[in-house]
């Protein structure tokens, strides 16, 4: 099987952004994004090795979405300027390591990568992994065409789509064109939540058809429904992915991974230029350690230790608390990592995300319920986008994951 990762470039850099807390250079250039992405490259050449490698990314200035609907993706916030400043040095270093950015005029990267997706995938010998994050490229998942998280390690099947959205691949589209997507903008039907989504489509798989059978709804499902059949129609559109764009001349051959001298002369030169020694490990080095460091940070991964950490916030009358996190947007957001200081003999990392052994959903969300029921001023940074984050990631996830607490628990009784 030959192995094409397919990069969603735009929603990958927000990831390495904000999968890491904002650091510069000795001459205070901030390079976290940049790092990230040079981690990345190197994790690839040394351990995934795909045999085929292509960035997508959105084209400058408007696509045909916002010809039929001028305020599409108009709630977008601004890109933070500290990531703005490190987009031209991303795409130095992948200039260097020889990789092309696929960019199509009037099309966004999601319609370039549906038709890059469903043309290789009609060859069973490739395997197919996209990386992003966006909820309608889940649309595109088959046998040979996965998503792959890369900050939790999961790879999405079809039943693992099934399992997030209650609807097949397939029906992602109709899913999204009756729940409002806050991240493109696109509108809805007004009092329909995914519940509700979930249910119509169920019975009647597509907006399309669901209209059609309208005869055989009642009450105010078919009041709200017919009330808004402009507005549903208009979302399908939105949401509905261009599997068919033009890519003129693409080769995947041009596109081969495996192949290329990725860490070469003028990259190891590059790394150093970042003050990234850490990625030339052959180079000695002397690199500092958390232990080399006056700050001491105690990592917690078990429930014993936010239970010790949970009775010594009881001490203090404020702490500081951070997130950190896949997305900008705190719907589509998942908390990677909880950072808390209580002071500087007292930093605490609660991994939630990375490899390494996690603390898991149920214990998390406890923690958080007892830590913000305290008599305690709470710090933070932006906390507001902190406080939507867990909101919205304990919400969206909750069914799931007491559905697989309690598959786990029967499983061990048994």
């Amino acid at each position: 099987m030959k192995k094409i990762y397919i990069i969603d470039w735009n929603s990958f850099i927000y990831r390495m952004f904000y999968a890491l807390p904002e650091f510069s250079t000795s001459d205070w250039k901030f390079v976290n994004a940049i790092f990230g992405m040079a981690k990345f490259f190197v994790n690839l050449s040394l351990k995934d090795k795909p045999d085929y490698l292509i960035f997508v990314r959105d084209a400058k200035w408007d696509n045909f979405r916002h010809e039929i609907y001028a305020d599409y993706k108009a709630t977008r916030d601004r890109m933070p300027d500290n990531l703005k400043v490190q987009l031209s040095s991303i795409d130095e270093m992948i200039g260097k390591m020889w990789i092309e950015i696929i960019e199509i005029p009037g099309f966004e990267a999601d319609d370039v990568i549906a038709t890059l997706a469903v043309d290789l995938g009609k060859n069973p010998e490739n395997d197919i992994y996209i990386l992003s994050g966006d909820k309608d490229l889940f649309s595109l998942i088959t046998e040979n065409v996965k998503m792959y998280d890369t900050m939790k390690k999961k790879i999405y099947w079809i039943d693992d789509t099934i399992e997030k959205f209650w609807v097949e691949p397939k029906f992602i589209s109709d899913y999204l064109a009756i729940v409002w997507d806050i991240s493109d903008n696109i509108p809805w039907i007004s009092g329909f939540w995914p519940k509700k989504a979930i249910e119509l489509i169920s019975l009647y798989w597509s907006v399309e058809w669901i209209y059609e059978n309208l005869d055989k709804i009642t009450g105010k499902t078919k009041e709200t429904l017919e009330e808004k059949r402009n507005l549903a129609e208009l979302s399908k559109k939105l949401a509905t992915i261009d599997r068919e764009v033009n890519l003129w001349n693409f080769s995947l051959e041009s596109n081969n991974f495996l192949n290329k001298n990725i860490l070469n002369d003028e990259i190891k030169e590059y790394f150093r230029a970042h003050e990234f020694f850490s990625l030339i490990w052959e180079e000695n080095v002397n690199l500092k350690k958390w232990e080399d460091l006056w700050l001491k940070v105690k990592i917690i991964w078990d429930k014993q230790g936010l239970q010790e950490l949970k009775e010594k916030i009881k001490s203090y009358s404020d702490i500081v608390f951070d997130t950190e996190t896949t997305s900008l947007n705190t719907i589509n957001a998942e908390i990677v990592w909880i950072s808390i200081y209580l002071d500087d003999k007292n930093i605490y990392y609660i991994n939630h995300a990375h490899t390494w052994p996690q603390i898991n959903f149920l214990d998390l969300k406890e923690f958080l319920d007892d830590v913000f029921a305290m008599d305690i001023t709470i710090v933070g940074h932006n906390i507001k986008y902190d406080l939507e984050v867990i909101e919205s990631y304990f919400k969206s996830n909750w069914r799931s994951e007491i559905k697989k607490e309690i598959i786990s628990q029967t499983s061990l009784f048994w």
